[in-house]
């Protein structure tokens, strides 16, 4: 069966999480416009600083030093794309919810939740539609977790 263009964007999601340099959790993100990817992050250690080294890392229990990939996707996108929606391999933190809505996101699609789901209740609040997209292609919405249809 052809997947759909959500299991697709949101496997150009993991495909970048692979490139995260954070020993912790690697989480990939990237923007659509239009139907389009327009940027692509993933989470990791500042430009220029050094990467994470595993145990030897002094962040590996709560790491303050690492850009999100949400921040990184969403800091790349060129000036000229507005961000209608953002798919990420984990749900986003605090933080990157506030970002999402300050860049006037319309719509995220995660796979994994994330422990802490409090920015998502913030996205609920702004109008920011959630979605969790399932290994199998299914669509819930968030929080409710009922099963939508959307465009293939």
């Amino acid at each position: 069966m052809r997947p759909s263009r959500h299991q697709v964007f949101m496997q150009c999601a993991q495909a970048w999480a692979t490139r995260a340099t954070c020993q912790r959790l690697n989480v990939g993100a990237i923007v659509v416009s239009g139907g389009n990817i327009v940027s692509h992050g993933y989470n990791g250690a500042p430009a220029g600083h050094p990467h994470c080294l595993g145990n030897s890392c002094p962040g590996k229990l709560e790491c303050h030093e690492t850009v999100h990939a949400e921040m990184n996707a969403l800091m790349r996108m060129p000036h000229n794309f507005r961000a209608e929606d953002l798919y990420c391999t984990d749900s986003p933190c605090p933080d990157c919810c506030s970002l999402i809505i300050s860049f006037g996101v319309r719509r995220v699609f995660f796979s994994t939740p994330y422990r802490i789901e409090d920015g998502l209740w913030e996205l609920i609040g702004n109008n920011v539609e959630i979605y969790r997209v399932l290994p199998a292609g299914y669509i819930l919405r968030w929080p409710d977790k009922t099963l939508v249809e959307m465009d293939r």
